[in-house]
């Protein structure tokens, strides 16, 4: 790849605002800020976000890293009861949302669904001694509203696509639903039953990954599941982000340890990037590949930690200021 200095030399361009498509290896003396900035490679990253104002585990999140959604999930330390707090993100911090309707633990979620039209499914409801959920509810960025039942009520199950063409699949069971925003029916059902799987991607074109006894991952067409590349880090009950072909895969957990551990997939293999902060399993994801939100979870205890990611790739850097 060609750089500035290879296109234009080393003079420093003098401009009001910074380019719009600046090039690697680029200097620019911004006069309106009065900076004097570059653009270079950077390496991945997580970074510290805003803590959610609960903490919690076996929560459901959709969204992306700047609108996020994070809801259910266990707060209380031991116990075994759900709640029914919704929390949006807005780049800094988490407020409250609307409450769903019934209280939860270790949700399923659609992960590529928005903050506005989001979709929330099975989980353990609602006491000390939870029952298994069949029920789903749907967001519309600021109230709850009951969707159509599983035909299987599960739990930690993995979820893909949106609030009108969801997908859920695994926890106890290798069955695979798909919504269309008022139904479910059943799908291809997955190879291997492992609870704790985690999922992302669109109902036509998902991805399953982990479990407890090999690192192994699946991809669903819209009808099969077939095998995927293989995850360097064995691993359950990690977040997820992205798609099928460009997917990021974060955190979990193998005992004794809570997994700081994070993968990107390009649709074949598992590449190891940068890793968490703070290790954790039965956390929620959300966004991109390259620009992705890992929030709450059990360190073991509840966590109301919040990280953003930044892929690999080109970033402004000020080198200096007035």
């Amino acid at each position: 790849m060609a750089t500035y200095k290879d296109i234009k030399g080393t003079s420093i361009e003098v401009v009001s605002s910074d380019p719009s498509n600046p090039v690697i290896g680029q200097i620019w003396y911004n006069t309106t800020s009065q900076t004097l900035k570059g653009l270079e490679f950077g390496a991945a990253a997580w970074s510290t976000g805003g803590a959610l104002t609960t903490g919690r585990q076996g929560l459901g999140g959709a969204g992306t890293q700047t609108a996020g959604l994070a809801f259910a999930g266990r707060t209380a330390p031991g116990g075994a009861a759900g709640n029914v707090a919704t929390e949006e993100y807005g780049g800094t911090s988490w407020t409250n949302g609307g409450n769903m309707g019934t209280a939860k633990r270790a949700i399923g979620s659609a992960t590529a669904g928005t903050q506005t039209a989001a979709l929330g499914f099975g989980g353990l409801a609602p006491t000390e001694s939870p029952t298994t959920s069949a029920t789903s509810e749907e967001y519309d960025g600021s109230s709850w509203t009951a969707g159509g039942n599983l035909n299987t009520a599960r739990f930690y199950m993995a979820g893909a696509g949106t609030q009108t063409a969801g997908l859920g699949f695994g926890g106890p069971a290798l069955a695979t639903e798909e919504y269309n925003g008022t139904s479910w029916t059943n799908g291809g059902n997955l190879n291997n039953a492992i609870q704790g799987r985690a999922g992302c991607g669109l109902q036509t074109a998902a991805l399953a990954f982990g479990n407890t006894d090999v690192p192994s991952s699946e991809e669903y067409n819209g009808t099969a599941w077939t095998a995927g590349g293989n995850l360097n880090t064995l691993r359950q009950n990690a977040g997820a982000s992205g798609t099928q072909t460009a997917a990021l895969g974060f955190g979990g957990y193998i005992s004794p340890s809570f997994l700081t551990a994070t993968e990107e997939y390009d649709g074949s293999s598992w590449t190891t990037t940068t890793s968490l902060n703070t290790g954790r399993s039965k956390l929620a994801g959300a966004g991109t590949q390259t620009t992705a939100l890992a929030f709450g979870g059990s360190t073991p205890s509840e966590t109301a930690a919040t990280e953003e990611f930044t892929g690999a790739g080109p970033v402004t850097v000020t080198l200096s200021g007035s």
